[in-house]
């Protein structure tokens, strides 16, 4: 006979049983390959940077972490796409400070919401940006490059970011030349390298190979500290525009809705890749610097949300309007 007792400890137990799939199957992500969706072109220093973390985060969870390139208006076609696709987890977006915290004042076709749109994941890099000129160039220190400066010297840039940066050196140091926006650093690249243009300001992973060959040479970075890698090159801050800083950023953001356990495993998994050894070395040959603030996942989503505030008011108050 049965007792009270018995039969509820049955149905405890029923249900417990009845719960363990769900439990194992969270427990299990991810179980199938993972979509990084790069909203820039192949071969850039965005695709470099990503395909090299998603390489070391894919030896981290037993899974593939497979880039997809989505290029197109400054990366917002690829950041729109993120935006509206599943929030499970398997589906990311490489995103970085143009495409998170400047795009939608810059642009009307960025339509997507960076607070509202996105949970971030990890926290990749900061680096400055910088500007170069060619190789064969009469130019070879900022106060020469100030000198040429003119409407008729061309300023190519890869992305909005780097846009907007040399926009904001134009300002605060009264230069005057024509900016030529380029979805990717690749192409823009490809014209300086041909004669196309005389000037490019980009991130350094897209151009430290061509410094190094003698290509193209530094004439100003724009952190606050001497850049690692290019030792040689002064900063803006330096050559007196006294608190002048534009560090772009990479990031790994989920779109809306992710459960938070799948949240957590992300994050810890891309914390670990990027502060491998291994990884870390590779990201810095190629001129990226490793964030070294392993941020929590939550504290990735406010690191954004700050940097999102921070640019729309810059954006306002340096009158730029969307285009």
């Amino acid at each position: 006979m049965f007792t009270k007792r018995a039969i509820l400890a049955g149905f405890a137990s029923a249900f417990a049983l009845a719960a363990l799939p769900a439990a194992q199957a969270t427990d299990a992500f991810p179980a199938e390959p993972i979509r990084l969706i790069v909203p820039y072109s192949p071969g850039g220093g965005t695709d470099v940077t990503a395909r090299i973390v998603a390489e070391a985060v894919s030896e981290n969870i037993g899974q593939p972490v497979v880039v997809e390139n989505r290029p197109g208006a400054s990366g917002t076609v690829g950041t729109l796409l993120a935006s509206r696709e599943k929030a499970d987890g398997y589906t990311l977006l490489f995103g970085i400070q143009a495409t998170m915290a400047l795009n939608p004042s810059l642009f009307k076709a960025a339509t997507y919401k960076p607070k509202e749109d996105f949970d971030g994941v990890a926290l990749i890099s900061e680096s400055p940006y910088v500007i170069t000129v060619p190789g064969a160039s009469d130019i070879n220190t900022y106060e020469e490059f100030a000198e040429a400066a003119s409407e008729r010297m061309t300023m190519a840039n890869g992305g909005s970011a780097a846009l907007l940066a040399a926009r904001l050196l134009a300002r605060d140091a009264d230069l005057k030349f024509s900016n030529i926006p380029y979805s990717g650093s690749g192409a823009a690249i490809s014209d300086i390298l041909a004669g196309r243009v005389n000037a490019l300001i980009s991130s350094p992973v897209s151009v430290l190979p061509h410094i190094e060959s003698g290509a193209l040479k530094p004439v100003l970075v724009t952190s606050a500290d001497r850049y690692h890698a290019l030792p040689q090159a002064p900063t803006a801050d330096e050559l007196g525009f006294e608190g002048f800083k534009v560090v772009g950023w990479y990031s790994i953001v989920a779109p809306k809705g992710v459960p938070q356990d799948r949240l957590a495993k992300l994050n810890a998994a891309f914390n670990k890749a990027v502060a491998d050894p291994k990884t870390s070395q590779r990201l810095s040959e190629i001129g990226v610097t490793p964030s070294g603030l392993a941020l929590g996942q939550q504290a990735v989503t406010d690191y954004i949300a700050k940097e999102y505030d921070l640019w729309t008011a810059e954006i306002a108050e340096a009158g730029l309007e969307a285009k």
